[in-house]
Formats: structure tokens, C-alpha cells, sequence
């Protein structure tokens, strides 16, 4: 998730006030939604895993930290 920044705000899209682009970023803590709020997405999805082994190596803690960790997120959304 180092360059979502990039990836995003390289998106290009027409402006379509009849059909418009939701972009959504995936926020697993408040440093992903501090990169959220710098780009051109305008939808988060916050989340968490099923598997200890799946959320300890992509977002370094265990299931129980990623949810306690979803607040200040959400506050800030």
C-alpha cells in the first residue's frame, strides 16, 4: 500500500456531473487515511481480515488491534 497515493491520484476520468467516479480507498489505520485525505478519493472502506497470519503481515497486528484501531478512523471519515 506504500504508493496507493500515486496509483490513485494517477487516475484520469472524465467530470460527469450525470455519472460520476467513486474512487475507494482501502484504510486499515490512521496513516492510510492521512494518504487517503491527500488524494483524489472520495470513498473509504475500512477494514480487517479473518486471519491472524493474513492481517499480521499486511497491516502488522492482530485482528482485535485492527478494530480498535477503526475508531480515530472512522471519527476522522
Amino acid at each position: 500500500m506504500s504508493n496507493s497515493l500515486d496509483v490513485i491520484n494517477s487516475i484520469q476520468y472524465p467530470i460527469n456531473s450525470n455519472n460520476p467516479v467513486i474512487i475507494s480507498a482501502l484504510v486499515p489505520n490512521m496513516k492510510g487515511m492521512e494518504e487517503c485525505l491527500k488524494s483524489k478519493a472520495n470513498e473509504i472502506a475500512v477494514f480487517t481480515a479473518a486471519s491472524e497470519t493474513f492481517v499480521s503481515k499486511n497491516i502488522n497486528c492482530s485482528i482485535e488491534e485492527s478494530i480498535t484501531k477503526f475508531k480515530p478512523v472512522i471519527d476522522m471519515a
